[in-house]
């Protein structure tokens, strides 16, 4: 959860500082081609940032699938042997109980 503040925190950042040099550059005494070149070149670099972020968010969430998988997998199988487990304690029991029923054959006179 705090990755995803983290992120969020600095995606606003980025956009702060991208909107802050673009009105900085609006705003000074330069021509209106080079003020376009460089927002021109300011939004491709942005533009890259944003694909590498998506893409670092992207590995990061399928190890974090892959990670659940396997412990789902890993829980299943606790899971499954613990039942069984418990079948075979259950048929001793059962086995004993009857053991103990029936006892040796009783002597009649």
């Amino acid at each position: 959860m705090a990755n995803e503040n983290d992120s969020s925190a600095l995606a606003l950042f980025l956009l702060g500082s991208v909107v802050g040099a673009a009105v900085a550059l609006l705003l000074a005494p330069k021509t209106g081609r080079d003020t376009r070149n460089f927002l021109k070149e300011s939004g491709f670099q942005f533009k890259k940032l944003a694909e590498e972020g998506l893409d670092s968010g992207k590995a990061s969430a399928d190890d974090f699938i892959q990670q659940g998988r396997e412990f789902m997998d890993e829980m299943g199988e606790r899971l499954i042997s613990a039942f069984e487990a418990g079948k075979e304690a259950m048929k001793e029991e059962l086995s004993k109980e009857r053991k103990r029923t029936q006892g040796p054959p009783s002597e009649t006179y």
